[in-house]
């Protein structure tokens, strides 16, 4: 059984797009253990670095692209934590939207940014 240690190490090769540290990484705080749940699924939450982050939405999709990798028959669900990007909804609609999530996905591999 997957469990959130398990999910958590899984995150660790996740970069920050702006800064060459992992998501995982305490000085960051994008994603803690404690916004991480495991049951019927994986879900996490994550953190932006400040409440604009212009690169909140591609976490998100790097998240949730690196989890369907690892995780290949589980259903991953991941969104902001709440209250933590000024664009909240946008955001969390652009990594759940499953077609817009491949055509990010496919843009990102064309350009070897997966």
């Amino acid at each position: 059984m997957t469990s959130v240690d398990d999910v958590f190490e899984a995150l660790k090769p996740v970069m920050d797009p702006e800064h060459p540290v992992s998501i995982t990484d305490p000085r960051m705080q994008i994603v803690k253990k404690e916004y991480i749940s495991v049951d019927d699924g994986i879900q996490v939450q994550f953190k932006p670095t400040v409440p604009y982050c212009p690169m909140g939405g591609l976490i998100g999709i790097l998240i949730r692209h690196r989890l369907e990798e690892v995780y290949p028959d589980k259903k991953i669900h991941v969104k902001l934590v709440p209250g933590t990007h000024s664009q909240e909804q946008a955001v969390n609609l652009m990594i759940s939207d499953n077609e817009r999530y491949r055509q990010i996905v496919e843009q990102l591999k064309e350009k070897d940014m997966l």
